[in-house]
């Protein structure tokens, strides 16, 4: 059984996007604002590195031919980002959340690895993506010192349910799609660029 295509759903904006708005949420209940903001800031300069990336490509050609660079892995980046921040509020005390956290950062590497394994960005790409998220997660952890509130077991509860209805309903989310429109139309092309065409050879 061939199971990236399984674990490269962990990294889905589908999934992922709603988990990062639950996160600031959550902040938020618990009174802590500050960490909220903080993470609003990180996950949204990740996001805004990795649509920027997307857009200069598909809609200038802007990349990196020689490393067959075409932007940053989004599902690489989502993963890196949000998993060890989920996964550091499963435990209360500050060894285990690091734990978690770490275990969360492995899992988010093998999300890069499936993106690999099914043949849908290149290393460049996927290094990238891993670098970005789990350097914004290492930002937000750092500074809240891992003094983050614990789920309760009923969010738990709904944070894994909601979690398993996508892994097994397969709900993508339409990003890579609109980001081809926006950057054609940015760009007042008919077509976005595809992987293979650069800027000075928009025919290859």
């Amino acid at each position: 059984m061939n199971l990236w295509p399984l674990i490269t759903r962990l990294g889905d904006s589908a999934l992922l996007l709603p988990a990062a708005a639950f996160l600031f949420a959550w902040l938020l209940y618990r009174g802590e604002a500050a960490k909220a903001v903080l993470w609003l800031a990180v996950f949204g300069l990740a996001c805004a590195l990795v649509v920027f990336s997307k857009l200069a490509f598909m809609g200038w050609g802007i990349g990196i031919p020689a490393w067959n660079f075409t932007g940053i892995s989004g599902h690489s980046m989502m993963a890196g980002c949000l998993l060890p921040a989920l996964a550091a509020q499963l435990c209360g005390t500050r060894p285990r959340a690091l734990a978690a956290a770490g275990l969360a950062g492995g899992l988010a590497v093998l999300v890069g690895l499936s993106r690999l394994a099914i043949g849908v960005h290149s290393p460049a790409e996927v290094y990238a993506g891993l670098a970005l998220g789990l350097g914004a997660s290492a930002v937000f952890l750092g500074a809240t010192r891992l003094r983050l509130p614990a789920f309760t077991p009923a969010v738990l509860a709904l944070v894994l349910a909601l979690g398993a209805a996508q892994g097994l309903t397969g709900v993508r989310a339409p990003t890579h799609h609109l980001l081809e429109r926006l950057a054609a139309h940015l760009a007042d092309r008919e077509l976005p660029f595809q992987r293979g065409q650069w800027a000075d050879q928009p025919d290859v």
